[in-house]
């Protein structure tokens, strides 16, 4: 059985980075550019693992986790630039599993 990764990252760059690498690693990927298309993305879908950007257009990532959080266990991992403290303990208190 193959694993099911949803990575949600704006930048495409960055995106195509993480995806590449999963591919190679035989997971299968789908990419999110917003978090809107992330929780379209997630009611549609089974995911094994969610990779979340903070800083998105459209809602951003905080409240996607807290969405995903309220009906899912699917661990979560923040993937940010965000370097404050107080945006990783707002991670952790939404249920991430963890914070990079």
């Amino acid at each position: 059985m193959k694993f099911n990764i949803l990575i949600v990252e704006d930048n495409v760059e960055i995106s195509n980075i993480i995806k590449e690498f999963f591919i190679n690693s035989e997971y299968n990927c789908m990419v999110a550019y917003d978090g809107f298309q992330a929780l379209e993305y997630f009611n549609d879908n089974q995911y094994h693992l969610i990779l979340l950007d903070i800083m998105m257009p459209g809602i951003n990532g905080f409240e996607v986790l807290k969405v995903i959080k309220e009906t899912s266990d699917v661990p979560v991992i923040i993937i940010s630039a965000r370097k404050e403290e107080i945006d990783r303990l707002k991670g952790f208190n939404l249920g991430a599993e963890d914070y990079v």
